[in-house]
């Protein structure tokens, strides 16, 4: 692309409102527009594309369309945000979601937070390098096992930052210690991650004392972190005093809130998000959003109220439009996943050619390195505009900005130039032997006047920079004399901080140089080991910040590494003794920079006697039980004797104790708990004292279920099934995984689906891999498909059972007529009918349709005269052109005027899935149509009616 000179380069503020528009596109949908989806995988590489720097710029075909040519260059590493994930571990995140056939990829639940840590897990795998920290809502445990019982609730608090739990604070591998939170596998439910943890769910929805806990947590302040790695995010930030030219932070600082649920605290949340927007550390102010994802199937208006309010606080757009959506909404692991990927992509920051620092690396425009080159129109000869590279209007890349104009093409003389630009010099006339009309620069009298070179000058140097352009001399053939003038480092790199353009190379400072903020220590060389000097850059006349400095450590530790730059390599290692069974010994650090001991003896066979027979550093491993032992008589249950302290200890077992309900003979009287084992009110039910189920909602409590009046433990709680090594769909039964097909019995006319575990048609609707390549699904048949094999040449063609027939898109029919596959020809009825009545080609009149709105067959529509399902000639046809419908057989755009089509006036009515009929069976179509309508309803997000308080 070129352009004249003086159309200017966009500016920043331009350029944002570019990128505004594509961040305001996802979701800000009005309620009665269709909405649009990408896939899960499609929407997840395109996202992590752009994280990785791949890609010019992200296309949604669900948020905004780019012309041609308009994609960002973005080749550099973003910076990445700072993300605190709060989550939703309030009880009603144990409930199911409300589609059945709603399942989570990672265990088979249908749980809300199974989705949640199913989505989590996802985007963590898809790039794990992210800095992402994790918070939940305030729990206590009761006990230490895995699936231990979880307390949570207000405790008496209101907008108290106490009611966050931070469990994993920010740092360059928060992603993967936030991993063990949701991989669907625990130990205990510690906060400590080597336990490995897992989300569970419990207690109340403190949405404002979270987000105070999260501004806590940013201020350092967070009481389980502080001093800890990661425990002081923004202070330990080495960009949080580095600001974009407009402000804007260089680090974009951001807290997802997830919920399934309405404050019940009795806090206000749009006011935490508020303080959030003012965070102060250190007398300084940052800017943290925060960004409400709405999660569940409760929401029943456009834009939830509760979820905008946080939204609006938080930092996003408020235009005063009730259906415009600003908070993010998500009804299952797909929709929670892409709506967290697109909150990080629209975070982060890439290089644009505006001659600003875009991505915060003091670095402008370097993705652009052409940028300021010379260039031309592409013209030739006198015609040949000339100019330099700068950016375009939309920071996209560089076009070629023309200074100097060409000449007009001319008619070719003997002048030694091409006048009539057609790469050719003096081609006509034939004969350019003799005296030229002017003369030329090389030592010779062109003009014949017995005059050489005389009275030739042309223009030399440049004006960019420093530099100043001027005159030069023809002297015997040669240009010499420029007047010309030129910055002290012309001939080399720029050297000189000083705001100019010296090598007038278009590119102002820009240089490094080595630098040290850091005081020499005492010991140990600069240049020595790990250490190194800083770099800085300089812009505008000033040197940054120093960056990348390392200094000598105090002490020269047993890596590999000289860490006390003195030049020699794990120096300061002080021995221990390592002494054993097996002799004398002493640690040393060997030259892979590992501790061994160093000493050894002949090993013996380990025996159970206190010593290290074997020399493996190990006392008395592998000694085997010596059977059981009852302690002369008096254990109940026997222990065993096991190797102990260099001797053999009976361990484990039991006196007599008190009868309890666990299905054994506990005080060992040859009975089963017999007589009071439970509280007052409970029995002993299937070895457990439970309660009386309670009238209700939820008759017991979370994982345990209502059997014969008593509460007991649900064998499926937490059980998490995944497909098995075949890919095929399981269930939990009894606690146990199983095929979901086993154990589902589908209607007559269905069958189940393996690897989904759904009832869908037993034909090749629901199975379309019974169909061959060659082969369509008609009405749940297998039939040829005529059409396979034909290719229509023409560009305008389409192909309808084997023949090529043209699409009436652009054909103007004269008025009263119509176009039917590419051919005008009298309108029967004149016209389209009005409403649902459609043409009776026989009588030429507008009649009611009988079709109803039962479905008709796949491969079927409705016929309007008669009710009953016939053959769809458009099934299975692809129209040639984008935006065109098929109605009848014939492709056309819904806009054209010369096609009897649209609402109410096609002889027939289709749809897909089939359209409706009054005499298509008792059923009105086949069984599995109304479910299929009833699955492709349930894509579309719903956003929540009023929630449940907990």
């Amino acid at each position: 692309m070129v352009r004249p000179a003086g159309a200017g380069c966009e500016s920043a503020t331009h350029v944002r409102a570019r990128r505004d528009v594509v961040h305001s596109s996802r979701r800000r949908q009005r309620h009665d527009s269709p909405v649009h989806f990408l896939t899960l995988d499609k929407y997840t590489n395109v996202v992590w594309g752009i994280i990785r720097g791949r890609l010019a710029l992200v296309v949604l075909a669900a948020c905004a369309v780019l012309a041609p040519g308009s994609a960002l260059a973005q080749t550099g590493d973003p910076v990445k945000p700072y993300i605190l994930f709060v989550t939703d571990t309030s009880g009603s995140m144990g409930w199911d979601m409300a589609n059945p056939n709603l399942y989570d990829s990672c265990s088979g639940g249908r749980s809300r937070i199974d989705h949640a840590r199913c989505a989590l897990q996802r985007i963590i795998d898809a790039n794990g390098d992210i800095q992402l920290g994790l918070a939940r809502f305030h729990q206590t445990t009761t006990d230490t096992t895995c699936r231990c019982s979880m307390t949570g609730g207000c405790f008496g608090l209101v907008d108290d930052p106490s009611l966050a739990d931070i469990l994993v604070p920010i740092t360059d591998d928060s992603a993967l210690d936030a991993r063990e939170w949701v991989n669907f596998s625990c130990g205990t439910c510690t906060t400590d991650t080597s336990m490995d943890p897992e989300l569970e769910v419990a207690g109340n929805t403190p949405l404002a004392g979270s987000l105070y806990g999260a501004q806590r947590y940013f201020q350092g302040a967070d009481p389980t972190w502080m001093g800890m790695t990661g425990g002081d995010p923004i202070r330990d930030d080495p960009l949080k005093n580095i600001f974009l030219p407009g402000g804007e932070q260089c680090r974009p600082y951001i807290v997802i809130l997830l919920t399934d649920g309405d404050e019940t605290c009795g806090g206000t949340p749009p006011n935490g998000a508020t303080a959030l927007l003012s965070t102060d550390v250190d007398g300084s102010t940052y800017r943290i959003r925060t960004i409400p994802i709405g999660f569940g199937d409760d929401l029943g208006s456009p834009c939830d109220a509760g979820i905008e309010a946080i939204a609006h606080a938080g930092g996003a757009p408020d235009d005063g439009d009730p259906n415009t959506c600003e908070g993010y909404y998500a009804f299952s692991e797909d929709d929670l996943a892409i709506a967290v990927n697109q909150i990080i992509a629209d975070s982060l920051k890439f290089e644009t050619c505006n001659d600003l620092d875009d991505d915060c690396d003091v670095l402008v425009d370097e993705d652009f390195p052409d940028k300021g080159n010379a260039c031309d129109d592409g013209n030739l000869g006198i015609c040949k505009g000339t100019g330099t590279l700068q950016c375009t209007l939309d920071g996209s890349g560089t076009e070629c900005v023309i200074d100097t104009p060409g000449q007009p093409m001319g008619t070719e003389t003997c002048n030694g130039l091409d006048d009539d630009c057609d790469g050719k010099i003096d081609e006509a006339p034939a004969d350019c032997g003799g005296c030229l009309s002017g003369e030329l620069c090389n030592n010779m009298d062109d003009d014949c006047d017995g005059n050489i070179d005389e009275n030739l000058t042309q223009p030399c140097g440049t004006d960019v920079g420093v530099c100043t352009s001027g005159t030069e001399q023809c002297v015997a053939g040669s240009w010499v004399n420029c007047t010309a003038t030129t910055g002290p480092d012309y001939e080399d790199p720029e050297v000189s901080c000083d705001d100019l353009d010296n090598d007038c190379d278009g590119v102002t400072d820009g240089m490094t140089q080595a630098c040290e903020t850091i005081p020499d220590p005492p010991t140990g060389d600069p240049n020595e080991g790990i250490c190194q000097p800083g770099q800085q850059v300089c812009t505008a006349g000033t040197w940054g910040m120093c960056i990348g400095e390392v200094d000598p450590q105090a002490q020269d530790l047993c890596d590999g590494l000289d860490n006390d730059c003195d030049g020699m390599v794990d120096e300061d290692h002080v021995p221990a003794d390592c002494s054993s069974a097996c002799g004398m010994g002493q640690t040393v650090c060997n030259a892979m920079g590992q501790i061994v001991c160093q000493g050894s003896t002949m090993p013996e066979t380990e025996v159970c006697d206190g010593f290290d027979n074997d020399c493996d550093m190990i006392v008395d491993e592998g000694q085997p039980d010596m059977g059981p032992c009852d302690e002369g008589g008096t254990l109940c249950v026997p222990g065993v004797l096991k190797c102990v302290g260099g001797s053999y200890t009976c361990i484990g077992g039991s006196p007599p104790g008190t009868e309890i309900c666990d299905c054994m003979d506990n005080n060992c009287n040859g009975k089963v708990d017999e007589g009071t084992v439970c509280a007052a009110g409970q029995a002993c039910v299937n070895c457990q004292c439970a309660n009386p189920c309670q009238p209700g909602e939820f008759p017991c409590p979370v994982g345990q279920e209502c059997e014969s009046g008593f509460c007991i433990a649900d064998p499926c709680f937490n059980v998490n099934c995944t497909p098995d090594m075949d890919g095929n769909h399981q269930s939990c039964q009894d606690g146990t995984c199983v095929a979901t097909c086993d154990i589902t019995n589908c209607p007559d006319g269905l069958a189940c689906k393996p690897d989904t575990g759904q009832c869908v048609l037993d034909n090749c609707v629901g199975f379309p891999e019974r169909c061959a390549d060659d082969e369509r699904c008609v009405a749940g048949t297998c039939e040829a498909d005529p059409c396979f094999d034909v290719t229509c040449s023409g560009a305008n063609q389409y192909c309808l059972e084997g023949e090529c027939l043209g699409s009436c898109t652009d054909v103007e029919c004269a008025a009263g007529d119509r176009c039917v596959q590419g051919v005008c020809e009298l309108d029967p009825c004149g016209g389209p009918c009005p409403g649902d009545q459609f043409c009776d080609e026989t009588s030429g009149e507008c009649k009611d349709s009988l079709c109803t709105n039962a479905p008709c067959p796949q491969g079927q529509r409705c016929n309007p005269s008669n009710g009953q399902c016939e053959a769809d000639p458009c099934f299975n046809v692809t129209c040639p052109n984008p935006g065109e419908l098929c109605e009848d057989g014939t492709c056309f755009t819904p806009q054209n005027p010369s096609v009897d089509g649209g609402s109410g006036s096609t002889e027939f009515v289709s749809a897909a899935g089939g359209g409706g009929c009054a005499g298509c069976g008792s059923s009105g179509g086949e069984p599995g149509s109304l479910l299929l309508l009833l699955g492709i309803a349930l894509l579309a997000l719903r956003r929540r009616r009023s929630r449940e308080v907990a």
